[in-house]
């Protein structure tokens, strides 16, 4: 079974308001990538703020399992420890609220590179991208866990605790040219620009 995370717990202090439920074409933006994500895995589960269920019941319209943050204000570790102690996959795909143009084909390299590693995180620029990958459920929940009772907040920080498979950036760029899917709103005008590009998209 396969299981995926979108972490929605940022309050996107730039935009304003919360980021995940900030309109897009006409539905929460947190939409987009669920619907991304359906198409690949066998469960989906939101990573949301306490007590913010609510909130996003209201505004998800496909059917998943909104998680919520156990504490508050200590960043994504915190999401991802709750989201994987609650998923049922052996290997779980991550991906954040805000990347409305994440593509099903960079998720399925990502997870095609997990093989016998704990997980498979892309790199850019030299750079990991922590928010997104795959991972082992077990192995993964352990060392996020393990991280936070450490007193470090940064999902790199667990990375040392695990054995993971890089998926270079001249691999993602032949599925993803432009890297769209790492493209994440912050602000009103992030906003209207991916409302052209997904109509450019759907045309």
């Amino acid at each position: 079974m396969l299981s995926g995370v979108v972490l929605a717990g940022g309050q996107g202090k730039r935009l304003g308001r919360e980021k995940a439920l900030a309109l897009l074409g006409g539905t929460a933006l947190v939409n987009h990538v669920i619907r991304t994500m359906n198409g690949l895995v066998d469960e989906v589960l939101i990573s949301v703020a306490k007590g913010r269920t609510e909130d996003y019941g209201e505004a998800i319209v496909d059917r998943v399992k909104i998680v919520e943050d156990s504490r508050t204000q200590v960043g994504p570790l915190e999401g991802l420890v709750s989201a994987f102690g609650a998923a049922k996959g052996e290997c779980v795909l991550v991906a954040p609220c805000d990347t409305p143009l994440l593509k099903a084909e960079v998720c399925k390299a990502i997870l095609n590179n997990v093989l016998d590693s704990d997980g498979a995180v892309p790199v850019i620029n030299g750079y990991y991208e922590p928010l997104h990958g795959a991972y082992r459920r077990e192995v993964g929940l352990r060392a996020f866990d393990k991280t936070l009772k450490h007193g470090k907040r940064k999902v790199s920080d667990s990375y040392s605790l695990m054995t993971l498979a890089q998926v270079d950036e001249a691999t993602l760029r032949r599925i993803d040219p432009a890297l769209e899917s790492f493209w994440n709103m912050n602000t009103e005008k992030d906003l209207i620009e991916a409302k052209k590009r997904l109509g450019r998209i759907f045309r």
